[in-house]
């Protein structure tokens, strides 16, 4: 085996806490989630120049599928995607009065969002309304995590990233969403992130581990932020009919953590404590 083929199964039996990695094994039966392969991948980018972007991987795929990955060499680094929020200041400008208006909307807490800074917004998802809403109630721009079931044509994906959104595939690991993130904190702005990782009205789902493991790598607290009211959809037709809150708790301060194995450790209580918070402002 290569050098990189070696320290690839290296990390692999690291993160998978000394199982034999035989390269027939799945992911899943290794205890490899998204997290972990987030940071197999990274480690394979920052120690070797590898670049596991290109595969398609999932709970599923195979040890080899990975170690073959890592003969690939990286391509470069990734930034924010081109124009990335460029209309979200005007669309907050010239119809965040009238949602306001429309909804009746409640904000509290607002002075909670550090006015500069890299900071993680995790927010609860009951409705697709709370995209818009969220980036009208908060002081800062958002650049937001959207389902790429959202990026359906040339002009969607366009005015979704103008917007501020920018495609997460649920459904597998995605790398490129990661580094997305990682982007939009390095550049100190607000990353906007749906915990639950999908709607869920009227109640709260378990959150997933993604905006601790961001907070844990790099250091930027997290803002819990409650959304209630957007899962009256119906009413929402009329003005008024539908009246939303939006509330921020105080940032959860997240020192950064440089191992690993630590930051995968972690999460769950940061997770823990950002559901409680958002539990605690929706009464539930």
């Amino acid at each position: 085996m290569s050098e990189r083929t070696d320290r690839a199964l290296a990390l692999i039996e690291e993160l998978a806490q000394g199982a034999d990695a035989d390269p027939d094994a799945q992911l899943s039966d290794l205890g490899i989630d998204s997290l972990a392969f987030a940071e197999l991948a990274l480690a394979l980018e920052e120690e070797l120049g590898a670049d596991l972007s290109g595969i398609d991987v999932d709970r599923s795929s195979r040890v080899r599928d990975v170690l073959a990955a890592a003969e690939v060499e990286a391509r470069a680094e990734s930034d924010l995607p081109l124009a990335i929020g460029v209309l979200q200041p005007f669309a907050r400008l010239v119809g965040g009065w009238a949602l306001r208006w429309w909804f009746a909307m409640r904000i509290e807490g607002a002075s909670n969002v550090p006015r500069s800074g890299r900071v993680i917004l995790a927010m609860n998802h009951e409705s697709s309304l709370d995209i818009p809403l969220g980036v009208v109630a908060c002081p800062r721009e958002i650049v937001f995590m959207a389902k790429q079931e959202l990026f359906k044509n040339a002009f969607l994906r366009w005015w979704i990233r103008a917007l501020g959104g920018f495609r997460v595939d649920r459904d597998r690991f995605d790398l490129g969403a990661i580094r997305t993130a990682l982007a939009v904190i390095a550049h100190r702005r607000v990353l906007g992130m749906y915990p639950e990782g999908t709607r869920s009205p009227g109640e709260l789902l378990p959150f997933l581990g993604g905006a601790a493991w961001i907070a844990l790598r790099t250091g930027a607290p997290i803002v819990p932020c409650a959304i209630s009211g957007t899962d009256r959809t119906r009413r929402a037709r009329r003005p008024r009919g539908a009246r939303v809150s939006v509330s921020f708790a105080p940032p959860i301060a997240v020192e950064r953590v440089d191992d690993a194995r630590q930051r995968l450790a972690r999460a769950p209580a940061i997770t823990a404590e950002v559901r409680k918070a958002i539990g605690d402002l929706l009464g539930r």
